[in-house]
């Protein structure tokens, strides 16, 4: 079976079985193996598409470790495929699908970034709160997708992606569609975390 699991955000989300999962980071440490393990017996994971960053610097090392093993404990029966979220964002603004800039969630609760989806380049790191100036300074401005609804607030710019019946379905304005194999790319024999910056382990 392929499976979408986005590593990237505040949490863990995995599209792609008879209905999406999503994990918090509070307990991934803990329960991660047990659930990979289960779900992998019911549906048999064949392919994984990860967003693979930024994210919680937690749920990005348990979960490319956790993937790993269970690549191992199938005898390498899995492929892996990643792209990085902005990787994503790119591919839907070649498209015309969204605007060229956006603020980005990093795993942080008063923090953000603002990112230029054209240049692929970080602008500035800005406080939440300062979202709003933000859309005054440049002319259309869409938020990054979180899974918590209150991160960000009631906004008609949210965006929001999923996977179903081997197409990443974006919604933002209208419904748009990418088929899996256009994100089939870059095949990697093990996932390594890409923390998009250095984390402080001090």
């Amino acid at each position: 079976m392929k499976v979408f699991i986005d590593i990237s955000s505040d949490r863990i989300a995995i599209y792609g079985l008879d209905n999406p999962i999503f994990l918090d980071r509070n307990w991934v440490e803990i329960e991660i193996g047990k659930v990979l393990v289960k779900l992998d017996k019911k549906y048999n994971f064949t392919e994984c598409l990860i967003l693979n960053w930024p994210g919680w610097f937690t749920n990005l090392r348990v979960w490319t470790l956790a993937l790993n093993l269970l690549k191992t404990l199938k005898n390498e029966q899995i492929k892996f495929y990643t792209i990085s979220k902005p990787d994503l964002y790119s591919i839907f603004y070649k498209n015309w699908w969204i605007p060229r800039y956006w603020i980005l969630y990093i795993w942080q609760k008063s923090n953000v970034w603002v990112r230029d989806t054209e240049k692929n380049e970080l602008i500035k790191m800005i406080k939440k709160s300062d979202i709003d100036m933000i859309k005054d300074e440049f002319w259309d401005v869409y938020l990054d997708q979180v899974y918590d609804e209150t991160y960000f607030g009631e906004s008609k710019n949210k965006l929001h992606y999923c996977y179903d019946n081997s197409d990443i379905y974006l919604e933002y304005n209208w419904k748009h569609v990418l088929k899996w194999e256009t994100l089939m790319e870059n095949e990697v024999e093990k996932l390594e975390a890409n923390y998009m910056i250095a984390p402080n382990v001090s």
